[in-house]
């Protein structure tokens, strides 16, 4: 039976649940299994689900869990981390506490667990209605039938998520603060400096909000030890930038003059610096801001701007940067070691020219361990014992309601549907999971839930479905409101659907007018799944908030990844990789804490690279025709691009046992090998890999390419004749790959170690 009609057969069941009915009744729990095979592991930090639990507490609405259902069993086909977390917390003899990083409402609960909560937070915890979608067949199949359609549906509701970028965050975050809407009103309107800001700072094609990241943290990053910021960076950032502009009274105008007097100095040395054939990049500016921020609060009746504009002062500055170039370089440059030295090289002219004492802007000190944990006590708190604000932030919540896409379409022209409030970021532009919407529609397959906010003037805000929407009205034709209340058409107006690889084959390339009306009208008729927050019944709700709680931490599931290819390819492969790789983990591995499956996919890309090279002339450029080595900087850089060259092989299906015997070549011939090569006992092997591919902190995919590029090629009984001097020929390499700085070299060593190691080699 083919898979379009095997959905024919399903029957779906939207359901509410109370957490204390689903989490203590011990039968369901057996018969529960939350962690089928297709399923990727329980990959949330303890403040990610912190969060969760805390949002819970508030009564905040979550996405529904998706259920499988047959007489014996229930499946948890997509919510795993939900539901763990929740059952992590409520079990018996749990030992799961809630951590202070994520609390940001309810502070005083950090370190208690479920046990240890007062009775009205357990009670109003344990009654909270979780929403459930439970897929079912009308007549009982086979496993293998009933298999295909878990994965399917898993897929369809991991691969539609496109996260919000950070920027994407923090404009609902920031929309409503003064000094942030200052600056973006006055950048909008001023196209001088707009172009002067993106120039100085490289954000040649970045949207105003990226710009506006940029400048709060210019604004507060001299507040913060720089050794700090390194590894905290952005949730440092913005807790300093709320306490000293949105907590604080702020003069924006007198910031924003501040700003601009800076950047004319910034434009001045960069103009220098290029008269000079200095090659610049966004981080010496913002080292430099940093500096004359410090200055400026040192000695605040000193105009260091206009000091540092004289000449003589302007050619001191740009001859310091030149020599001192190197500290300044794009590569690495987020690694916390890199921060610190640029920004300690900047220090040191600033010093020199000034005498003053960086130190404590350089390294944490004790003024600013008290400052920084006064800025957490002023964080709003909850008396947990009498729980003064528990029932007026706790969220009233309605049943879920249903309206098909005619009825949208309909409260639209009349303005009483607003899918683009100003909080909500730009429409994505992703064909494919659009098509994958379409097809979901067209076979019936429940969508998740939107939310909004009913407003007391009688409109809806979209706080969560918006991409759904957009991709639904987007293929139809239809246009609807943005946020300044224009009509508009989609991104994707009228686009043909993308289903090469999906069920609905026969619909691939056809647009909304191309489908026969009965499909048409299926998705007039659709029903969507409604959840609306009234703000009569909710005086305190935010929808910003909500729209935060939604789209925060999240921790979606990557195309072309393992934990991807885990859900729906076929078991045969899958089992193989997982298998090898447990059997090796101890030493080959990409990532110790191999939460994401980063190993199984390292071992996928192997798959692949041995399928590709036996196919190939075995050649140099035989195997850069699928192996792409490039230059960055003076960087050599191996990968496979696109990954999802990786994805289309794992999805043949004809080429299953071939690829089975891959993994068996892989795990008998490279790891053999390498495991020969590295001649230690076995409990020094993951020591000595390091040593190999010099990975210090951290293994790239990078260096596991570089290693399997010089193998490949070679005599396995040549490589391990003398271990040492293989060992050492291979590190010297894989070092120099580092600064050569040229495609033709990097060939002439690859080659030259073919030989060596292998007289036959063309």
């Amino acid at each position: 039976m083919d898979i379009q009609n095997l959905f024919k057969k399903i029957k779906i069941e939207p359901k509410v649940m109370g957490i204390e009915t689903m989490f203590s009744n011990q039968r369901r729990l057996e018969k529960t299994n939350y962690k089928p095979s297709y399923q990727r592991n329980y990959v949330w930090d303890n403040e990610k689900a912190t969060y969760f639990i805390e949002s819970i507490i508030l009564g905040t609405e979550i996405p529904p869990l998706i259920f499988f259902k047959t007489h014996d069993y229930i499946e948890v086909i997509d919510g795993r981390q939900r539901y763990e977390t929740i059952y992590n917390f409520v079990k018996v003899d749990s030992k799961q506490k809630l951590t202070q990083t994520g609390l940001y409402i309810f502070e005083d609960l950090k370190n208690k667990k479920f046990q240890d909560l007062d009775p009205e937070i357990r009670n109003a915890f344990w009654d909270t209605k979780l929403r459930l979608i439970e897929f079912s067949f009308i007549d009982e199949s086979n496993v293998d039938l009933q298999e295909v359609v878990k994965r399917e549906i898993f897929k369809r509701y991991n691969t539609g998520i496109t996260p919000l970028k950070s920027t994407e965050i923090d404009k609902a975050k920031f929309l409503e603060n003064e000094l942030n809407s200052y600056f973006k009103k006055n950048i909008e309107n001023n196209r001088k400096l707009y172009d002067t800001i993106k120039d100085i700072f490289y954000y040649d094609n970045s949207s105003i909000e990226v710009i506006l990241k940029e400048i709060r943290k210019l604004l507060v990053i001299s507040y913060i030890p720089i050794n700090y910021y390194s590894n905290k960076k952005d949730k440092v950032l913005n807790k300093f930038y709320e306490f000293h502009y949105e907590e604080n009274e702020v003069d924006c105008e007198e910031v924003f003059s501040d700003f601009t007097n800076k950047l004319n100095y910034l434009e001045q040395v960069k103009i220098l610096l290029k008269k000079n054939n200095v090659i610049t990049n966004r981080l010496i500016f913002e080292c430099l801001y940093w500096a004359i921020s410090i200055a400026q609060r040192e000695y605040p009746n000193i105009n260091f701007v206009l000091d540092l504009s004289k000449k003589e002062n302007l050619n001191k500055a740009v001859n310091f940067i030149r020599i001192n170039i190197e500290d300044f370089k794009t590569e690495r440059h987020s690694f916390a070691s890199e921060i610190i030295t640029r920004y300690s090289t900047i220090a040191t002219f600033f010093t020199d020219l000034y005498n003053i004492n960086f130190t404590d802007y350089l390294k944490n000190n004790n003024k600013f361990k008290e400052e920084n944990k006064n800025i957490d006590n002023s964080r709003v708190k909850i008396n947990t014992n009498t729980l003064e604000k528990f029932e007026s932030l706790r969220l009233n919540k309605p049943d879920a309601t249903s309206i098909t896409i005619e009825d949208v379409i309909q409260q639209m022209k009349s303005n009483r549907f607003l899918i683009r409030p100003p909080y909500q970021r730009e429409e994505v532009i992703n064909q494919v999971k659009s098509s994958s919407i379409i097809e979901s529609i067209l076979l019936g397959i429940k969508l998740p839930p939107i939310f909004v906010f009913k407003r007391n003037d009688g409109v809806s805000e979209v706080i969560d479905g918006q991409q759904r929407l957009l991709s639904i009205l987007g293929f139809m034709g239809k246009k609807y409101a943005n946020e300044k209340g224009n009509l508009v058409e989609s991104k994707k107006n009228l686009f043909s659907l993308n289903l090469k690889n999906g069920i609905l084959k026969d619909y691939d390339k056809k647009r909304f007018a191309d489908l026969p009306k009965h499909e048409q009208d299926k998705i007039y008729d659709f029903d969507l799944w409604i959840i609306e927050i009234k703000e009569k019944d909710n005086k305190y709700f935010e929808p910003i908030d909500l729209f935060l709680r939604l789209n925060s931490k999240p921790f979606p599931i990557k195309e072309n990844t393992f934990e991807m290819w885990n859900s729906y390819i076929d078991r045969k492969i899958i089992d193989r990789i997982k298998e090898v790789s447990h059997k090796n983990e101890k030493w080959f591995y990409l990532r110790k804490n191999n939460k994401r499956m980063d190993n199984e996919g390292l071992i996928a890309s192997f798959c692949y690279l041995y399928h590709k090279y036996q196919e190939s002339t075995k050649t140099y450029k035989g195997i850069s025709n699928f192996l792409e080595i490039f230059l960055s900087g003076d960087k050599i850089q191996v990968r496979i691009n696109p990954k999802s060259n990786i994805t289309n092989l794992l999805e043949k299906h004809d080429s299953i046992e071939k690829l089975v015997s891959q993994v068996d070549f892989f795990e008998n011939t490279f790891l053999e090998t390498l495991n020969k090569i590295l001649d230690v006992d076995k409990r020094e092997l993951s020591e000595e890999l390091d040593n190999l591919i010099s990975s210090e902190n951290i293994r790239t995919f990078n260096k596991f390419y570089l290693l399997w590029l010089l193998i490949v090629n070679c005599n396995a009984e040549c490589l391990t004749l003398n271990t040492s001097e293989t060992k050492k020929d291979i590190n010297n390499i894989i070092n120099d790959v580092n600064s050569l700085g040229s495609l033709n070299l990097f060939e002439n060593k690859v080659k030259e170690f073919w030989e060596k190691y292998n007289t036959n080699t063309k």
